[in-house]
């Protein structure tokens, strides 16, 4: 969907408009910045869970959008609600990894 401007796109009702950086009629088309990582995609290669909208570079990634947003989800869960983390970006995220992975594992 389009905001009123024809400069931003909305990609979730939970997160700040996404500024359009080539337009395309087929809305699937449009380029955008990934607003987890940063890359360019297609709006129609994003991915969302939980109103947070990453791409193919940041979502599959160990320790990326999904697997952090589990994390959360199951272990902090104030810091899920609060979605600091999204803000934060897929590097910071990417960084603590190893420490979420460990009490993962040490849980099961």
């Amino acid at each position: 969907m389009r905001t009123g401007d024809g400069k931003h796109i909305a990609l979730s009702i939970t997160q700040p408009l996404i500024p359009i950086i080539k337009d395309h009629p087929n809305k699937m088309e449009v380029i955008i910045k990934c607003p987890y990582c940063g890359h360019e995609t297609k709006v129609g290669l994003t991915y969302m869970i939980s109103g947070f909208v990453g791409c193919k570079s940041c979502y599959f990634e160990e320790g990326g959008l999904f697997d952090t947003t589990i994390y959360l989800k199951s272990f902090d869960y104030l810091s899920y609600i609060d979605g600091q983390f999204y803000k934060d970006g897929y590097l910071a995220n990417k960084k603590k990894w190893k420490e979420r992975k460990k009490k993962i594992e040490q849980q099961y």
